[in-house]
């Protein structure tokens, strides 16, 4: 895990997207060469660096775009899709190595509605992960936080929101968890099946239980109650969305069966056929 791989700076997807071009029509560009086509200083260059890996856009270790940062440089480049946004989130929310953000995300917000940013952090510090006053874990949560409420950011998403964001001072903020309303069903199908291939590659069921309950899976990553998440799992198991699933819960039973063998990305491509 990694406190403070950002260094200071937050997720700006107009410069992560920039650097994606970049990398991609250049992919062993030295430092100085993105600052100089960024506009950024060296350590904020780094920064950007740090979030194209952390998203899993970029293999920043052999220098090369990964197959989710090629897919979205060719439909998305410029990250302007709603569920790219939402997609960008799950890629932080699973990954462990993004630490902040995957523990506010699957273990922290799933409990509250209404918090604060001292709420988020003595959450962390009750984790022992580092103490109060580490500068490194404080300026985490307050990038986490103002992710959400920014528009260069995830703002769009309206998953967390602000009561006195004109103080622009994140400690003195009251914020509020939403229940997600724009997420696409083939965003929720691909986190199912792209935490099974990362984590159970032969499972052929799940228990709804399960989808909720696990770190990085879909309940946690989108704050998703089982009521939210079954509206969701029925609509896929419909012919429009493929049957991707299918669902028993009779006799007790709340197995999700997982149907779909293709590639996980054949998932987003479909989304992105119809709605990009």
């Amino acid at each position: 895990m990694s406190i403070g791989y950002s260094k200071n700076f937050r997720f700006e997807r107009a410069l992560v997207s920039k650097l994606l071009m970049k990398f991609a029509n250049t992919p062993k560009l030295s430092r100085n060469e993105i600052m100089e086509r960024l506009g950024v200083g060296n350590q904020k260059a780094g920064a950007m660096i740090a979030w194209l890996g952390m998203t899993g856009l970029r293999d920043n270790k052999s220098r090369e775009l990964t197959p989710l940062g090629e897919l979205l440089l060719e439909h998305d480049p410029y990250f302007e899709d709603i569920n790219t946004l939402w997609l960008l989130h799950y890629q932080l929310a699973s990954n462990p190595s993004a630490e902040v953000w995957y523990l506010l995300t699957n273990k922290f917000l799933p409990s509250y509605t209404t918090f604060s940013f001292e709420d988020a952090l003595n959450f962390l510090v009750s984790l022992a992960i580092r103490p109060l006053n580490d500068q490194h874990l404080r300026s985490d949560v307050a990038i986490f936080l103002w992710s959400f409420i920014s528009t260069d950011a995830f703002k769009e998403l309206n998953f967390i929101t602000a009561r006195d964001e004109s103080k622009k001072v994140i400690s003195k903020m009251t914020f509020y968890k939403h229940t997600p309303i724009n997420i696409s069903p083939y965003l929720i199908a691909y986190v199912i099946y792209d935490y099974r291939s990362k984590n159970y590659p032969n499972a052929v069921t799940i228990t709804i239980s399960e989808l909720l309950t696990l770190d990085g899976n879909v309940g946690k990553v989108f704050s998703l109650d089982r009521g939210e998440l079954e509206k969701y799992l029925k609509i896929l198991t419909g012919y429009e969305y493929g049957e991707l699933i299918d669902i028993s819960t009779t006799a007790g039973l709340d197995q999700v069966g997982l149907r779909f063998k293709g590639n996980v990305f054949n998932i987003l491509e479909t989304y992105i056929s119809q709605y990009i």
